[in-house]
């Protein structure tokens, strides 16, 4: 089954765009004063500048929150509840919202994760977030 796909306008297209040409997750960042900001803005809070640019990131983070879907408005998601909704926050600093295929009860605040896009189309891109595993030396 499809899933619906939101149809983004205006600066939020430009970021998706942006996404999808780097192969990467991209945030805006001021071109003024190099402060990084998510979700896009046309001007920077810091220094109120409209030269902006998206730049790809490191893709790494921490988990600040999470929430359970247990069920789906959307049928095409129906089949993966329960899921969780990550708040990840890059270590570049802004935060962004990331799904991910990790069981919730899995998930924990303060986790490492590496977020990355997945195109769904030319105008839209989901964030996802996979935990980083760690092996002992």
């Amino acid at each position: 089954m499809r899933t619906y796909l939101p149809k983004p306008e205006w600066i939020t297209l430009d970021w998706h765009h942006a996404c999808i040409a780097a192969e990467v997750l991209c945030v805006q960042q001021c071109a003024t004063c190099s402060v990084w900001r998510h979700p896009p803005r046309k001007f920077c809070a810091s220094c109120f500048s409209d030269d902006v640019n998206f730049q790809p990131v490191s893709g790494n983070g921490t988990v600040l929150s999470k929430a359970v879907s247990h069920r789906s408005l959307d049928p095409g998601w129906q089949e993966q509840t329960p899921y969780a909704t990550l708040l990840i926050e890059l270590d570049e600093g802004p935060r962004v919202l990331a799904a991910t295929s990790t069981a919730p009860d899995e998930i924990n605040t303060g986790q490492h994760v590496t977020v990355r896009v997945v195109p769904h189309g030319h105008d839209f891109v989901l964030v996802w977030a996979d935990t980083v595993t760690t092996t002992a030396t």
